[in-house]
């Protein structure tokens, strides 16, 4: 077993944990499927369920890869900076392009769950915090 190696995966690691703090500090997170994409080098398909209560709410952020989401329970506000906030309820999705500053935040009292596709750089959080 390579050190250096193990030492940097878990580093990457770490980061990624870091980077979705402020989602997992009011609801749960579950990976439904990570994977490289043949033909497009250093590019990943990266899908996460998140369930979230009536309290959530991101900090600013950018999603390094093109975000899709869609809601399945409740609903949700999402707003990307330089648009109007919109609602998405269970049901809809919507498409975000990368690095676009935006918070989202729960708008139903039982909370929200959906599920968000990022297709973007290789071993990138799905969130990177975008402090003002």
């Amino acid at each position: 077993m390579n050190p250096h190696r193990t030492a940097m995966g878990a580093a990457a690691a770490l980061v990624a944990a870091l980077a979705l703090m402020p989602l997992l500090a009011a609801g749960e997170t579950t990976s439904i499927l990570k994977s490289t994409l043949e033909g497009q080098e250093g590019m990943e398909a990266n899908i996460v369920r998140f369930d979230v209560g009536e309290e959530w709410v991101t900090d600013r952020h950018i999603h390094p890869g093109h975000v899709f989401v869609y809601v399945t329970e409740g609903s949700i506000e999402v707003d990307v900076e330089g648009e109007d906030p919109r609602r998405i309820a269970a049901g809809e999705a919507f498409y975000e392009p990368p690095d676009r500053p935006m918070v989202a935040r729960a708008m139903s009292s039982d909370g929200a769950s959906f599920i968000v596709f990022q297709v973007g750089p290789e071993d990138k959080p799905i969130m990177v915090s975008q402090p003002e």
